[in-house]
């Protein structure tokens, strides 16, 4: 056995693979997941699973180079990165200079900052390390990002750097155990990525590097033994996990391992003979899996063009418009890879066009973050909204204003103000109540010792088993809530986002929907808000329920900053979406308490009959889909003035 498992593992007698269909075929399928899942079909939730099977396909193939040369002492570290900048960069920089134009017509300011740093993380590889540290909570939707893809470029390259240099030691120095130190570094990876629950772990090379070095134990596997039939199982195992899971699962190890696993069975059995190969070798299998490379690198730049030009105009996407685009992507990718990927990377300008290429990109990306993300492209109407782009009318209270006494060990809770002859205010909810607590902090800081906790998607104090919200359970929260009641008669605002916890489908009207699903909490989270509810109620003095903001499904600076719509012109849908979409919520709300503020008779049914508004007279109540600006958070806190809230002098 340990003779067997000597040879299996032996390095010596690997040789260059000539060009197999079978893999290129493979490579199609891969990035057609991809492009699927991007395109937003649903029988394709699970697409996102051809990145993943890319990097064994790249580990498996790049390895047999370097290893099949080493062994002919071929090797050298300036032709294997010579090699890879002409077949990579030509294709690269051509992509990401063309969406330059693109993206100053479409982009908005906010979103042309976040683009050109994109642009400078993307030429120098570090894409997925910016993206990892990107707040995507208050950042736009992945949708939008025109270089979000780039981050598994800069994985791949960022091993390409690495890998030659571990290959070429370890050959050299400790040939016997090259396959053994891969096999470790794999296991450590693997373990890293199961065992972690850091949400970033997506773009992290270190979570990611088990999948690459899976592709080149497979390679030295498959050179020392030869199976059979393995590849039936294969191919099913592959694509199973493409159609059964979904975005939800995307940091979950089990629908990686099942289709990686499938890869490599395949990778390990198939042979130019099998009916697998017989179907790989059609002409759209080996056409796609060509083009592959250019169409991976379009696709996400014209799909989030797209959305940007239909979200401008209050457009909805829809699958004729899906499906045109999937063949725009698939023609463009060949077109690109004719072009760029084989003429020019044959030319003897093509370090030039590259060295001025990423002249143009760097230039354009710091003219860019210096002017703003180049804000001196819009009109009047523009720079007046240009203001509920800034924090002062998105965001809450700043951090640096929480005082450390009289409670140093506050975790959740930011303490402003604190007397003790003053009641207490506590504002408890989730990011919908952020811009309103600091707009109470502007007006009422001195007159009540305020607590602010506005979680983003955290909207519950007390410990529940909710799946939808197990990331924000915590005994600590409501011990110091208690904490909190127990030192002063207390006020409790509470409110949230709760039909779109309760409901999972995002709000939908007439004039669309933002598509930010999520698994619903249906009646579990109605127990929940139940027993929250109660448990406020009896430790607090006063319980005050600000009622679900109403949703629009739309971004709304975007029509008027476009000149669809003019700053007098309220974009206004039907009450009865919102209605219906809130109503189990408010139905629950208003019978366990009698001191709330409906905000749908605020933003519904009150400046226009029977319709929900964004703005009036150009005063714009939502910075996005279902955020108020502080503007729009006024009209709750006059309620607030009104009815419950008093200033002490």
């Amino acid at each position: 056995m340990r003779l067997k498992l000597k040879q299996l593992l032996n390095i010596l007698d690997i040789k260059r693979i000539p060009f197999r269909e079978d893999i290129n075929g493979l490579r199609a399928i891969a990035v057609m997941s991809v492009v699927f899942y991007h395109a937003d079909f649903e029988i394709f939730q699970g697409g996102w699973l051809g990145v993943d099977i890319f990097f064994v396909i790249s580990g498996y193939l790049i390895s047999n180079i370097i290893i099949s040369e080493l062994n002919q002492e071929t090797f050298s570290f300036k032709k294997f990165y010579l090699r890879r900048i002409n077949r990579i960069l030509p294709a690269l920089l051509s992509v990401l200079v063309l969406t330059i134009p693109f993206a100053y017509w479409l982009l908005l300011p906010r979103q042309m900052l976040e683009y050109s740093n994109s642009l400078l993380s993307s030429v120098f590889f570090y894409s997925n390390y910016y993206f990892q540290n990107l707040d995507f909570y208050n950042s736009a939707p992945a949708k939008y990002m025109p270089l979000l893809h780039t981050w598994s470029l800069s994985i791949e390259e960022q091993y390409y750097l690495l890998f030659p240099i571990l290959a070429f030691t370890f050959h050299k120095y400790f040939r016997k155990y090259f396959a053994h130190f891969i096999a470790l570094l794999l296991l450590i990876s693997f373990l890293l990525n199961g065992l972690s629950s850091e949400n970033n772990k997506f773009y992290g090379i270190q979570f990611r590097l088990w999948e690459l070095l899976l592709g080149v134990l497979i390679m030295v596997v498959a050179s020392n033994l030869q199976t059979k039939h393995l590849e039936n199982i294969g191919i099913v195992m592959m694509l199973f996990p493409i159609f059964y899971f979904d975005s939800s699962d995307i940091n979950q190890i089990e629908p990686k391992l099942i289709s990686l696993v499938g890869i490599s069975l395949i990778l390990l059995s198939n042979n130019e003979r099998t009916t697998l190969s017989k179907i790989l070798r059609l002409n759209i299998f080996q056409i796609i899996g060509l083009s592959s490379y250019s169409i991976y690198l379009l696709h996400q730049p014209i799909f989030s063009f797209m959305e940007n030009y239909l979200k401008g105009r209050l457009i909805q996407n829809n699958v004729l418009i899906k499906n045109f685009l999937v063949i725009v992507v698939i023609f463009l990718g060949y077109l690109f890879f004719q072009l760029f990927e084989k003429r020019l990377t044959k030319s003897r300008f093509v370090y030039h066009y590259l060295v001025l290429v990423v002249i143009i990109i760097t230039i354009f990306s710091f003219r860019s973050l210096q002017t703003e993300g180049y804000d001196e492209r819009y009109s009047e109407t523009s720079i007046y909204l240009k203001k509920y782009f800034d924090k002062s009318q998105r965001g809450g209270v700043d951090e640096n204003l929480c005082l450390k006494d009289p409670f140093s060990n506050l975790e959740v809770f930011c303490n402003t103000s604190f007397n003790p002859n003053n009641k207490n205010l506590v504002i408890l909810g989730d990011s919908h109540l952020r811009t309103l607590s600091k707009a109470i902090y502007d007006n009422y800081n001195s007159s009540y010792n305020l607590f602010i906790s506005t979680r983003d998607g955290c909207p519950f104090i007390a410990p529940i088993e909710s799946e939808t919200q197990a990331s924000c359970a915590s005994s600590i929260t409501s011990e110091e809530y208690l904490l909190i009641t127990n030192t002063a008669e207390t006020i409790t605002i509470f409110g949230g986002r709760f039909p779109w916890y309760f409901n999972g489908l995002s709000f939908e009207s007439n004039l669309g929907s933002t598509r930010d699903d999520m698994n619903p909490g249906g009646k579990a989270f109605l127990n929940d808000l139940r027993d929250n509810i109660a448990f406020l109620k009896k430790n607090s003095d006063s319980l005050i329920i600000i009622e679900p903001i109403p949703e629009l499904g739309f971004f709304p600076l975007e029509p008027y900053l476009g000149k669809n719509f003019s700053l007098d012109e309220a974009i206004q849908y039907e009450y009865s979406y919102w209605e219906a979409y809130s109503k189990e919520i408010n139905s629950l709300l208003r019978m366990m308490n009698k001191d709330n503020i409906s905000t749908d008779k605020i933003f519904c049914n009150s400046f226009i009959k029977n319709k929900c508004v964004v703005s009036d007279s150009g005063i714009m109540f939502y910075y996005d889909d279902d955020h108020l600006t502080y503007d729009g958070s006024l009209l709750i806190l006059d309620i607030l003035k009104k009815r419950f809230l008093t200033i002490y002098d």
